[in-house]
């Protein structure tokens, strides 16, 4: 069956990678993939003029938190992407334009464009204004979460749900690699996340901590911070390799209540044990023991980190099942021939 699609532009910020990693989704299913990347398209002007003049007007409560008072302008943080990725689907002639928000780009300068307009949400969002704005000029929207897709449906938004997946060809098991630290845990500091690794420190202090504002805003001792904190970024192949060396891959996102952010699918994509809170929809896509671990407050955390450490039959056959179910159906080529098949009856 000839593919609905032959080429695609997929526009999103720079982190995380979602458009490098569905660019290589797409070229593997034999459709031409660009990207462009919304951060590398700020104005000077916008860079070191604009932001420090919006900061200031905010410092001095001059105008509200979040207001921006060059919106409109032309080097301004709307007009200028919007403008350049009209310059970029006008010369590369996409028959699709894909814009994963993350940060909105504006795509109202694309309505006379013959490329099909194809929206994706995955932020933890479902206030109707800010849907309202982020899909209003698409053509047809996705959304990470069942319920966002629902609200998109009601307000007569063309609409489908798309999780996200695993890059096989970037999160991967690694022959040989072995098991050398007991916990790995991988995102910015918040109040729950520090509440969460005191609980895993108590059970074990090798443990691998990597994100930003943890130094600055945790209330762990210093001693153990320096101990176990390891950097504010890993990306790439180091990251890859993180996954691979953890016995257990320790994750908290209490306030995920819409979709599965990547970390779900990439570390199973791994073989690694992960033990997670419990998410809205995780019970959807992987069961608790089978391929992965949930515990539901701090008592819970201790006992299954303990037992999986302990474990290592249990856990290895734990991190097999979540492979295995990552390869079978959470995959980004997966997503892909989702997407073109959501896709193939608005090609015209």
């Amino acid at each position: 069956m000839p593919l609905p699609i032959s080429r695609i532009l997929i526009a999103h910020p720079r982190f995380p990678p979602l458009a490098d990693d569905y660019a290589d989704a797409f070229i593997h299913a034999g459709v031409d993939a660009r990207t462009f990347i919304v951060d590398d398209h700020v104005h000077w002007m916008q860079r070191y003029v604009f932001r420090r003049i919006n900061k200031l007007a905010r410092a001095l409560r001059l105008v509200r938190r979040g207001t921006d008072l060059f919106r409109r302008h032309r080097w301004g943080d709307v007009a200028y992407p919007a403008a350049r990725l009209a310059a970029a689907v006008a010369e590369y002639a996409p028959d699709v334009v894909l814009c994963i928000h993350g940060k909105p780009v504006d795509i109202g300068p694309l309505r006379d464009a013959s490329a099909l307009k194809v929206g994706w949400w995955v932020e933890q969002n479902d206030s109707w204004p800010a849907l309202d704005a982020a899909s209003r000029h698409f053509d047809v929207y996705a959304a990470f979460s069942r319920d966002i897709v629902d609200t998109l449906a009601q307000h007569g938004r063309a609409s489908f749900h798309l999780l996200h997946g695993a890059n096989l060809r970037q999160h991967h098991p690694i022959d040989g690699c072995a098991k050398e630290v007991d916990v790995a845990f991988v995102g910015a500091w918040s109040a729950w996340r520090d509440e969460i690794i005191a609980q895993a420190y108590a059970v074990t202090e090798d443990i691998a901590l990597y994100g930003h504002s943890w130094l600055k805003k945790s209330r762990l001792p210093n001693d153990i911070l320096r101990k176990i904190h390891k950097g504010d970024f890993i990306l790439g192949a180091e990251l890859n390799a993180l996954y691979n060396r953890a016995r257990v891959v320790l994750n908290a996102d209490r306030t995920v209540r819409l979709g599965l952010n990547m970390r779900y699918f990439e570390v199973l994509a791994t073989r690694a044990c992960l033990l997670t809170d419990e998410a809205v929809e995780l019970g959807e896509h992987f069961a608790d023991g089978e391929h992965l671990c949930v515990y539901r407050d701090h008592a819970q955390l201790r006992q299954r980190l303990r037992a999986l450490l302990d474990d290592e039959p249990g856990r290895a056959r734990i991190a097999d099942n979540g492979y295995r179910e990552v390869l079978r159906h959470h995959s980004c080529d997966q997503r892909v021939r989702e997407l073109l098949a959501a896709v193939a009856t608005h090609v015209t």
